[in-house]
């Protein structure tokens, strides 16, 4: 309530019939802001009323009108799952957009807003090679609140940015991720398109359309059959590219020492793999290593989080091309070939028996 309201209310309660006519002449809106809140009745003469009573009477209407906007608020859910199903039947009959951005602003700005609504996976085909430090450095903040969101991420890179440290070193900074999801990388040899595909739903991609366009414009995609099937092009690429955790060609990484900055296991993690690479079954590892084949497989479950893959095999095979297999853990390394020697000899044993 205004300030001239309260000092009106006064002047009516006092009956100054003269300083009520100055004040409402000075402020002609604060009479109705006082019948509004039935702190006097609407007459020429107005009579003033008892403000607890009037103010009860308030608060009783305003908590009735927030009861209903709380109730139109609770409907909205079950409103927007009856509504939604009805939309995308007719988007799907009608068919999806497709939206030319021409400035290389705005693409960046729309893949921006995308990315961040992104909820289940984000795939990127960058055929362009080694990417520049400010692009590197913008990717790294919006990328990994799409991984702490729990978003699966898989690029593909053109071969030749296993041979570029800066772009080797954000690969290996964005795999190496404890934290939310780490991200996925492969390469792939010669010319593929450009695409960022964000839930399945929209699809970013090279203009092939406008001729004499800049650069880096673009084309924003939504219809599902499109978009559907540039997946399965990405998808296609996917499988016969190479996986790359950020390694540098031989002859221009690091040496093994110097690899262990850069690893994302740590000793006993290894000492697993390497009994399982050596192909010592999970029985005899979990003896090896002290502890019960369930507790195994938690670990072994944590090392396929690590590498973002589901399956054992597809854990040996990134474990096959990670530098982690390069780190000299010593006595580790001694220990895991006298188990093997020894396996190998029981095995012997029990042929000949």
């Amino acid at each position: 309530m205004s300030p001239q309201a309260v000092k009106l209310y006064g002047a009516i309660a006092a009956q100054e019939w003269e300083l009520v006519d100055t004040l409402q002449t000075a402020h002609p809106n604060t009479r109705h802001e006082l019948v509004t809140w039935g702190l006097i009745s609407d007459e020429e003469r107005p009579v003033a009323r008892d403000p607890q009573q009037a103010l009860r009477t308030m608060v009783s209407k305003q908590l009735e009108e927030a009861r209903r906007r709380i109730e139109l608020v609770e409907t909205m859910p079950g409103l927007s799952r009856d509504l939604i199903p009805e939309y995308k039947q007719v988007q799907l009959r009608a068919g999806g957009t497709s939206v030319y951005l021409a400035d290389p602003d705005e693409v960046n700005a729309k893949l921006q807003d995308v990315i961040i609504d992104a909820r289940r996976e984000i795939l990127c085909a960058q055929p362009g090679g080694p990417r520049r430090r400010e692009i590197l450095e913008t990717s790294v903040t919006r990328d990994s609140a799409a991984l702490d969101r729990g978003v699966e991420m898989r690029t593909i890179y053109r071969d030749t940015v296993r041979d570029h440290p800066l772009t080797a070193e954000y690969a290996r900074t964005m795999s190496a991720r404890t934290a939310g999801r780490p991200a996925q990388y492969r390469t792939l040899v010669g010319d593929f398109e450009r695409m960022v595909i964000v839930d399945r739903q929209n699809a970013f991609v090279t203009n092939h359309v406008v001729e004499g366009a800049p650069e880096h414009s673009a084309w924003l995609i939504t219809d599902p059959a499109v978009v559907a099937v540039l997946a399965g092009v990405f998808d296609a690429e996917w499988r016969r590219a190479q996986p790359w955790n950020g390694e540098l060609r031989t002859g221009r990484g690091t040496c093994p020492q110097d690899a262990a900055g850069r690893v994302r296991t740590d000793r006993r993690q290894r000492g697993i793999m390497r009994y399982l690479s050596a192909e010592v079954s999970q029985v005899a590892t979990a003896k090896k290593m002290g502890v019960s084949k369930r507790k195994l497989q938690e670990e072994i479950a944590v090392l396929k989080a690590l590498w973002g893959v589901r399956t054992l095999n597809g854990l040996m095979f990134q474990w096959a091309l990670s530098p982690d297999r390069l780190v000299d853990d010593g006595d580790a390394l001694r220990g895991l070939e006298e188990s093997t020697a020894r396996a190998a000899v029981e095995t012997e044993d029990d042929v000949a028996a």
